[in-house]
């Protein structure tokens, strides 16, 4: 029985009969090659329809159909018919078929894009010699239901319209990478990211997103999200946040229906600091503002990672000179865990497109000139053209415009 696959359901009707052994090619002139004796192939034409039926009825040839339409009936087309004497002929068909009778045919394909040019918005039905690996670049076309080959698997050809994620050549109804380059080339990025964050979870049995509800950040949570990973996220609450960062916990949540979980500082080590140092204490020197991270920054993330063997962070090699070796795949030689950094290789161009494209909640921030967001006493924002972290503790030496919790002990995996 032939194997049907439709689109519009989508489901497969049919199975395709075992296959015979695969009979080893018998080589021409006993293999020796004689190049005095090519052989030429020859081309015949069909000698009649691959199919004549269908499941309302007969098929009707071209020239029956303009003779006389047949109300609810099917048309079928073979590769040397003019699909363009159909135009406006189609009001009353139930389908449309379009024979290829060998693989290498192509003409078919053209009838397919002639006929949706020309208005014809039904079933259209590709028949004949068609293979799994072809349904992908026949649904292009507008092809709405596949009649496989005898010995194909429509299951293999459901699974064909998702495996190419990227089409290369364009059809009227979008744009292919070779036109459009900029957005294929975007698309390529959140495949790949898609990709990098699926492989992680199925590496690691328990794995953990560290957010700091950054526009970075907000990406890799959205693609989780969409993905349905098995993917932890959590926030560290240093105390010192802007309301509108701590705001986004809760808009993320609602967003999302996932939970962050939140890690504070220890309420003791604070207050210690506070009255050695002031509230405000790291403004008098980098030995006061690295104590004030490492009570709170990097001690909550201690906690937020004890019981993890691997985590994931937002942070792209553009952002500071610290980070332009980042790789996208670490070892946290510190806590002896995986780390993985799948934004290494984005701009900010790519997250804003990203942002746009799939409409993230974003941090308010960032309209009013906020690029790098931090604590709120420790952060402002930058000028154009500015490094993006120049507005992270500006009082400091510009070379090391790090926190703790990304200091190289990771190594490269």
């Amino acid at each position: 029985m032939t194997v049907l696959l439709d689109l519009r359901e989508p489901r497969v009707r049919g199975a395709a009969p075992p296959r015979a052994a695969p009979v080893p090619p018998k080589p021409a002139n006993a293999g020796h090659g004689d190049v005095r004796k090519k052989i030429v192939p020859v081309i015949k034409p069909p000698a009649g329809p691959s199919v004549t039926d269908w499941e309302g009825g007969v098929y009707f040839s071209l020239a029956e159909w303009l003779e006389a339409p047949k109300p609810n009936g099917a048309v079928l087309l073979q590769p040397a018919d003019d699909p363009t004497a159909l135009a406006g002929k189609l009001s009353d068909a139930a389908l449309v078929a379009v024979d290829f009778p060998r693989i290498g045919d192509g003409r078919g394909y053209s009838h397919a894009v002639l006929l949706r040019r020309q208005g014809y918005a039904g079933p259209l039905r590709a028949v004949g010699a068609i293979t799994a690996d072809q349904v992908y670049a026949l649904a292009r076309v507008g092809f709405t239901s596949f009649s496989l080959r005898a010995d194909q698997d429509g299951e293999t050809a459901l699974k064909a319209l998702s495996t190419f994620s990227i089409p290369y050549q364009s059809t009227d109804a979008a744009p292919g990478a070779l036109s459009d380059r900029a957005n294929a080339n975007f698309n390529a990025r959140v495949r790949l990211l898609e990709r990098a964050l699926r492989d992680i979870a199925e590496r690691h049995g328990a794995v953990a997103l560290a957010s700091s509800l950054s526009a970075e950040d907000m990406v890799v949570t959205d693609a989780i999200a969409r993905l349905n990973l098995p993917i932890h996220v959590f926030t560290l609450d240093t105390g010192r946040l802007h309301a509108e960062t701590v705001d986004l916990i809760t808009q993320t949540e609602a967003r999302y229906g996932l939970k962050i979980e939140v890690f504070r500082p220890d309420p003791q080590s604070v207050a210690a600091y506070v009255a050695a140092h002031g509230e405000n204490g790291f403004y008098d020197g980098l030995q006061q503002r690295k104590l004030c991270c490492a009570i709170r920054k990097v001690e909550p993330l201690n906690r937020a990672l004890a019981g993890c063997d691997a985590w994931i962070t937002g942070q792209r090699r553009e952002q500071s000179l610290t980070r332009g070796g980042l790789d996208e795949v670490e070892h946290d030689a510190e806590r002896n865990i995986a780390k993985y950094n799948p934004l290494a290789a984005w701009t900010w161009a790519d997250v804003l497109a990203y942002a746009q494209r799939f409409d993230i909640p974003m941090s308010p921030l960032y309209a009013r000139g906020y690029v790098s967001i931090g604590c709120e006493p420790c952060t402002k924002p930058v000028r154009a053209g500015e490094d993006p972290r120049a507005g992270r503790w500006w009082w400091e030496n510009q070379d090391n415009k790090e926190c703790g919790l990304h200091t190289n002990t990771a190594v490269r995996a």
